[in-house]
């Protein structure tokens, strides 16, 4: 692991840096301020740091609920979002880091790993250090990356950008250079595209459905071994997520189901005057609002125009990848416009916004824009003028970043921002919203949980006088001569919540959900009781498969590398 560092220090060295001097002209408003600005999901992700590292300091690294958040009925957030890459955030937190600082440090890490990743992909396709660096540019500075980051705070989708190169990157080694050892890096990479988030893994399964498609005629035994045994294992360490997060979704009618069944895509769509606006505006998106109130969501014009330049290639020089990039590039990009019908296309709301497309559209355009350029110009110093130009409008994009006075210096806490001392807590909401944003995952219907009681109701939802205690995801209560045959509990169900009875022994009690999505438990006569989130049988069996398919994936990685070593070694003493 060493020597392997070493070697790729010594070989990539320039790149990391390079890659530094990007992110500092993307990310220096979250580097000269101690300050974080609050925008559209901003607090959401907030709560998960601070939440996460509140089970962390209870030994749970992968809670499922979160118990203390929304007013101390609890919410799923971790069954849905998954918190893996947190993790290194919450233990800065525990240690004192301000949580506001952890949080742009989480953002800075994901661009800088972003820049990295979309330097190796070029490197794959056309091995020229101008074009991998400005394709790096044209990725990290495009409109729609900056919005992500500094407009929506959409931490999930800046986490999967850097997953998406990753993974386009070992689709090609397999499947264009015939490398059957690009298995690994596809594992490591889809899997993590599915952790990161939900949606942008969706997308990226349909660009890999594409490429695939696009290399047919160059599949052999070998070569869909390689691409079974990626898909297989990113399915493994990737498991003990994506298969409890299905099944709570099956088990109860949540927000977003309700929402979703809603939704019209072309609310949200693209309008012509959109795709040639070029100005940050810190607002929400659609088509019905002014030109100021609209967030930027388009790709940039560099983006734009410059892949245009790759039609200019001699023929003998273009790669079926990259015109393959410049075709679906411009696609994804021209779908969300409002001119598609898409009011009737049903079966994309899973997409919330058609301008989610943009995403695909940034990482496939930034490849024909960089290698059409660098072809065209031909000489480094003007390829260097076009980063130099793009560092430069990047720079202006986000110097209205350091004008926002709405967030939070790294002397606040969460408690602060939960007595409201920057907003009301529950604003146009019936639930604490700084925590839970849209409460997509809260059952449908739920009770208004700033004004619900705190205490435990008989099912008719009378108030019973019951003493109980709550802490670290544990709810006890006493029972002595209640005669009600069920009890409703201050608890959020989800499934998984378990209750026991201890008088002389240790037994199950009957859980369920009442008609608004709390928990009730049935009396099973005097004594003391305990009610806790428990993982289900398949989140206990998912969390053993992954762990198991990550350690099995390193050992045959290992061995073949091994293997190959030896044969060198044996093949160089033939030879001698």
């Amino acid at each position: 692991m060493a020597l392997w560092l070493k070697n790729y220090l010594k070989k990539y060295k320039w790149d990391l840096l390079f890659s530094l001097v990007l992110t500092v002209a993307l990310m220096f408003p979250y580097m000269i301020r101690s300050f974080t600005p609050v925008e559209h999901d901003t607090f959401f992700h907030l709560s998960r740091i601070e939440n996460l590292s509140l089970a962390i300091k209870d030994g749970d690294f992968f809670p499922a609920i979160y118990p203390y958040e929304n007013n101390g009925f609890g919410y799923a957030s971790s069954l849905f979002y998954n918190d893996l890459f947190l993790i290194p955030s919450a233990l800065l937190h525990l240690a004192g880091v301000p949580l506001a600082l952890c949080y742009r440090i989480n953002v800075i890490i994901a661009v800088y790993i972003s820049s990295i990743m979309m330097m190796h992909l070029i490197r794959r396709i056309y091995d020229h250090t101008p074009a991998v660096w400005l394709s790096a540019a044209a990725y990290l500075f495009s409109n729609y990356h900056i919005t992500d980051i500094y407009v929506r705070g959409a931490l999930g989708e800046i986490f999967a950008l850097a997953a998406l190169p990753a993974m386009l990157c070992a689709l090609y080694r397999i499947l264009h250079d015939q490398d059957t050892e690009g298995w690994f890096t596809l594992a490591l990479s889809l899997g993590a595209l599915a952790l990161c988030h939900n949606l942008t893994f969706v997308l990226g399964v349909f660009l890999f459905i594409l490429v695939f498609g696009l290399y047919l005629d160059a599949l052999k035994k070998d070569i869909f071994v390689a691409l079974l045994k990626g898909v297989g294992f990113a399915f493994l360490i990737s498991a003990f997520f994506t298969l409890p997060m299905l099944e709570q979704l099956g088990s109860q009618s949540l927000v977003v189901h309700y929402f979703a069944s809603g939704s019209n895509l072309s609310d949200y769509s693209m309008d012509l005057w959109q795709y040639f606006a070029n100005t940050t505006v810190f607002a929400v998106g659609g088509n019905a609002r002014a030109h100021d109130a609209t967030m930027l969501v388009n790709v940039g014009y560099f983006l734009e125009f410059a892949p245009l330049l790759y039609l200019f290639v001699k023929k003998e020089n273009r790669n079926r990848m990259v015109t393959f990039a410049l075709i679906t590039g411009y696609l994804m990009i021209l779908l969300p416009c409002s001119l598609v019908p898409w009011k009737y296309l049903y079966a994309m709301r899973i997409l919330q916004f058609p301008w989610r497309l943009n995403t695909l559209g940034i990482l496939l355009l930034s490849i024909p824009a960089a290698i059409g350029v660098n072809e065209i110009l031909g000489k480094k110093p003007l390829v260097f003028a076009c980063i130099a130009v793009l560092s430069a409008e990047c720079v202006w994009h986000v110097m209205p970043v350091l004008s926002r006075t709405f967030g939070m210096d790294d002397t606040m806490t969460w408690s602060d921002v939960l007595d409201g001392q920057l907003c009301d807590p529950c604003y146009s909401a019936d639930y604490v919203r700084v925590e839970l944003a849209g409460g997509d995952y809260l059952p449908w219907p739920h009770p208004d949980y700033r004004t619900q009681t705190r205490k435990i109701m008989d099912a008719l939802g009378n108030e019973l006088d019951i003493e109980y205690s709550q802490r670290a995801g544990y709810f006890s209560f006493s029972l002595n001569g209640e005669t009600d045959e069920e009890l409703i509990l201050p608890l959020t169900w989800y499934n998984g919540y378990t209750a026991y009875k201890t008088d002389k022994s240790f037994t199950m009690i009957e859980t369920g959900r009442t008609d608004d999505g709390l928990l009730k438990v049935r009396n099973a006569g005097n004594g003391d009781y305990f009610v806790l989130f428990e993982d289900t049988a398949l989140r206990r069996l998912t969390s053993t498969m992954s762990i198991m398919g990550l350690v099995f994936m390193i050992l045959i990685k290992s061995k073949m590398n091994w293997w190959s070593e030896y044969m060198n070694i044996i093949n160089k003493r033939k030879k001698s």
